[in-house]
């Protein structure tokens, strides 16, 4: 298990005492907690409940989180179409699935970046000298060569993730795998003018539900730790138990 803060005490030394509490160096507590909280303090440990109630009596607010329950894009409706409603929408995913979601369902609309890296792999197949037949038969054999390379390619694709009440599954809208159709006449020549149309119209069907931005913030992915899940995955699940404590 881990352990993150979502806010920090009014008291000059709350970087010392959540280094003291955490059994860790000041200076890695500075540098755990610097910038837009939530953060994770503790990577790992099997003291969770005892370090997050001694936090918590400091003014702290921390909490638990476990690798094994944070989700991923396989447990969210990864949206290729959108259908906009006068009282809901409806996200459509890449097998045709439909999914309704009522517009005072919609809790939170929360921003991000992920870094998607993708393989080009290029064969070249050319001509060259069999050196063992050459020799053999005293005459220039050629034989064909296959050789294969591969290149990783990494771009950034911004989304907006969908969050709902009542069991509903989050939707999540990346910029470029989504079909912008659904704005009509208010399309825009650009995917991220797009996306950027498109969070305007949803933040109009549901303006009860806040929009969070913290992971586009400089600095805030890059100064999580190196989890066993995907980093987008984690900021998404500290920042969404952190604003279901109030903040």
């Amino acid at each position: 298990m881990f352990i993150a803060v979502a806010k920090l005490p009014a008291n000059p030394t709350a970087i010392q005492q959540a280094a003291a509490i955490a059994g860790i160096a000041v200076a890695d507590a500075s540098r755990l907690l610097a910038g837009v909280l939530p953060r994770v303090l503790v990577r790992a440990t099997s003291e969770g409940p005892r370090i997050v109630e001694a936090l918590t009596k400091a003014g702290f607010v921390a909490f638990i989180g476990e690798e094994s329950s944070i989700p991923s894009d396989k447990d969210r409706v990864v949206a290729r179409n959108l259908e906009l409603l006068p009282n809901g929408l409806v996200a459509v995913d890449g097998r045709g699935q439909r999914f309704e979601c009522p517009a005072n369902a919609i809790t939170a609309f929360i921003r991000g970046i992920r870094l998607v890296e993708s393989t080009e792999v290029t064969k070249t197949t050319e001509r060259k000298l069999d050196i063992g037949k050459t020799l053999m038969t005293g005459l220039p054999i050629t034989k064909k060569v296959t050789t294969e390379s591969s290149r990783t390619n990494a771009t950034k694709e911004a989304f907006i993730l969908i969050q709902c009440r009542g069991g509903l599954p989050e939707i999540i809208l990346y910029e470029h795998k989504l079909n912008y159709q659904c704005l009509g006449s208010g399309i825009q020549p650009s995917t991220f003018g797009n996306q950027m149309a498109l969070l305007a119209r949803l933040r109009a069907l549901a303006s009860q539900a806040p929009m969070d931005d913290r992971i586009t913030r400089p600095g805030y992915l890059t100064g999580l730790p190196a989890l066993a899940v995907d980093p987008v995955d984690l900021a998404v699940f500290i920042v969404s138990r952190a604003r279901s404590l109030g903040c």
